[in-house]
């Protein structure tokens, strides 16, 4: 089983990241722009990913970089409210409500509306501002609340680089 190893992204990463992003666009299909890692402070953390490749007796291994995991800043919003009307207020100060969030760093925001509430949520949201996801991507989500027990598989990508 290969080795790996989880650091923090080091600003020298950039030339290798650049290109296994473009070998990812290539590959999908799914073209998005490279994003300012090192500058944006929305991207709080890189995590960036190397295999550890055996050298020789008494030699360290060589780590070769094969990607990075991002941790964007991402606003997520929900409603507390028992009555129609708090929405209205909430649609009429969205600009207010949008000067605050950016001035917090949010550069987008998400909102996971269950489906039984859909009919009623979607006329809202839309004067919000939102638009449904886009048929491209499927959002997932992740409480860091509950631990995760998925068994692991060998990691096996082939002779080192």
């Amino acid at each position: 089983m290969d080795e790996y190893r989880i650091r923090l992204l080091h600003p020298s990463d950039e030339a290798v990241l650049r290109a296994i992003h473009a070998r990812q666009v290539k590959f999908t299909g799914f073209d998005y722009a490279w994003p300012d890692l090192t500058q944006d402070p929305r991207y709080y953390r890189v995590f960036v990913v190397e295999r550890l490749c055996p050298q020789p007796a008494g030699e360290p291994p060589r780590a070769v970089i094969e990607g990075c995991l991002v941790a964007h800043a991402t606003t997520e919003v929900f409603v507390i409210a028992d009555r129609p009307r708090l929405l209205r207020v909430l649609a009429r100060r969205r600009e207010e409500l949008e000067t605050w969030m950016r001035a917090a760093g949010a550069d987008e925001l998400h909102a996971f509306v269950p489906k039984s509430l859909l009919g009623r949520m979607r006329q809202f949201l839309q004067r919000m501002g939102f638009q449904p996801s886009s048929p491209a991507c499927t959002t997932f989500y992740r409480s860091l609340e509950v631990p995760l027990t998925v068994p692991s598989k060998g990691d096996s990508h082939g002779p080192c680089r």
